[in-house]
């Protein structure tokens, strides 16, 4: 029965915010399909329930889950919030679309081709609170995009120039890695376009 479940439109957005952000779909040797997991950080309670509730269909009871960890030997315990979905054909789709093998035949995280009709306003909502934070200083939006190649970076940018009318600026960060910048002029507009679709909690994402 699982075999036929199938994610509906928004999850299948929600789904494209996340695995531009933080989000992983996992594939073991072991098991025959993947699954979809990601950890939250402590201030993170509300959006990993969101995610449970969004995706619990397809996640067992035991699909959220929490631990402590501590950064150091005498730092403070903190907290750490985990969903987790079943082995299911369904994230095959995503497994394909945003992993390949590198030259050393290991699976390495992609963007995408098709960004522009993944990239909608609740992927770009999901999307920021997965992996997006906003420079209270210099009052920019900074979307995470270390994991991808600056090639695949300025693709994204290339995206939401063409389709937002937003002209992004790459920022390196260190060794290869770049993010991208929603400049201080453009910051109310992009609230604009997201913030009906996320959490109360994640707004500070934004600057609200």
């Amino acid at each position: 029965m699982s075999l036929k479940m199938k994610l509906n439109k928004y999850q299948i957005q929600v789904m494209n915010g996340l695995m531009l952000g933080d989000g992983h779909i996992h594939k073991s040797k072991t098991c025959k399909y993947p699954l979809y997991t990601q950890t939250f950080g402590q201030h993170g309670e509300l959006f990993a329930k969101d995610v449970f509730k969004i995706f619990n269909d397809f996640c067992t009871p035991k699909g959220l889950y929490t631990y402590k960890v501590q950064s150091g030997k005498d730092s403070p315990f903190y907290q750490r919030f985990i969903v987790r979905t079943k082995t299911l054909k369904i994230f095959e789709k995503f497994y394909n679309m945003y992993y390949k093998l590198n030259d050393e035949n290991k699976k390495i995280k992609i963007l995408p081709s098709n960004i522009k009709s993944i990239l909608t306003p609740i992927a770009l909502a999901y999307f920021v609170m997965s992996d997006g934070n906003y420079h209270k200083t210099h009052k920019i939006i900074r979307l995470c995009t270390n994991n991808f190649t600056k090639e695949e970076v300025n693709l994204l940018s290339l995206t939401l120039l063409n389709k937002y009318n937003f002209n992004c600026r790459l920022e390196h960060v260190r060794k290869e890695q770049y993010i991208l910048i929603i400049r201080n002029v453009q910051v109310t507009k992009f609230q604009q376009i997201v913030k009906s679709y996320m959490l109360p909690s994640m707004l500070y994402k934004i600057g609200l």
